[in-house]
């Protein structure tokens, strides 16, 4: 038999699948996206460089910053004399961080203000908080030699501040894991921009970065599994496949707003590696699947439209035998 009269009556094949994925429009729509990004990021640098040669030129007259390359130059050799920041004595440090260990267990919806704080000590008043690894041991706790006492000491004002971080840590990562809950898409946006930049603050960018992909993973783990019927061979082709194209909606909505969000706050390496991990992967992952069962249950179609052509035939013929 022809392999096309095998499958012509088939209502179903690969084009449904094909359509399935972004089309010409689709990826010049994608590339112009991240162009554009590409252009608003370089003049947002290039803003930020003038700002910093007009202050340095304003704070700083025996530099005199003419060029981009001056300006990039002197950041480069700049070096930060910690022996000018005035020394905090340690009773002072463990009074306020004690106190603000207290706020936090003791009254209700104090992060943001304490976050705000922590986050103008160390603009404003060049007062560096520790990034240390979970559970690791600290060196330092600012700029200001906060523990130039014994190494017990040390250890007290690290323990008190792992406290505080940790509390805070929770309530950022709540923020992040319920922010489908607002409907506004700019709104998301600029809280997960806000509570990332914080967590970053508050943490070495590698914990932040794994503890974000697990928040993401399992609304992508959720996401999949909604979309998606659960595979078995009586599973409905055509529901299968509108499944697959209304979830690829969805994950590039999901992609192009973390690439947009993580491309503020990290490097571009960082940023590709956990859209790739994060997302490509997981698709990669999830379109073998699909694949498999697509193949299976369209195997099976066909297996079923041959048998009843056959039987039809094998009908047909014991009928013309019986009337000759």
């Amino acid at each position: 038999m022809d392999w096309d009269d095998e499958y012509s009556h088939n209502s179903f094949d690969l084009h449904c699948l094909s359509n399935a994925f972004p089309g010409d429009l689709e990826f010049k729509q994608i590339f112009s996206d991240i162009d554009e990004k590409i252009e608003q990021n370089a003049t947002s640098i290039e803003h930020c460089i003038k700002e910093i040669q007009s202050e340095v030129n304003k704070q700083c007259p025996d530099a005199q910053l003419q060029t981009t390359t001056d300006c990039l130059e002197w950041l480069t050799n700049y070096n930060y004399n910690t022996s000018k920041s005035p020394a905090i004595p340690h009773g002072e440090l463990i009074k306020f961080l004690k106190t603000l260990q207290d706020l936090l267990k003791n009254e209700q919806n104090q992060e943001e203000m304490i976050l705000d704080l922590l986050w103008d000590l160390s603009c404003q008043s060049s007062v560096s908080f520790p990034l240390t690894l979970s559970g690791a041991s600290f060196h330092f706790l600012s700029r200001t030699s906060l523990h130039s006492v014994e190494d017990h000491s040390s250890v007290d004002v690290m323990s008190i501040w792992d406290d505080i971080r940790l509390h805070l840590r929770r309530f950022l990562v709540s923020k992040l894991e319920n922010h489908n809950e607002i409907n506004s898409s700019q709104q998301k946006i600029l809280l997960k921009n806000r509570c990332l930049q914080q967590l970053l603050f508050l943490y070495p960018e590698s914990e932040v970065i794994i503890k974000y992909q697990n928040i993401q993973n399992k609304l992508l783990a959720k996401l999949l599994w909604n979309s998606f019927p659960s595979y078995s061979k009586d599973s409905n082709l055509d529901i299968i496949v509108h499944g697959y194209q209304s979830t690829m909606l969805k994950l590039y909505s999901m992609t192009k707003e973390d690439f947009n969000i993580l491309c503020e706050i990290l490097a571009p390496s960082s940023t590709v590696k956990f859209i790739k991990e994060t997302y490509l992967d997981t698709v990669t992952e999830e379109m073998a699947t699909f694949l498999e069962i697509f193949c299976e249950l369209q195997f099976k179609e066909n297996a079923v439209g041959v048998v009843k052509t056959s039987k039809s035939s094998s009908k047909h013929r014991r009928a013309v035998h019986a009337l000759g």
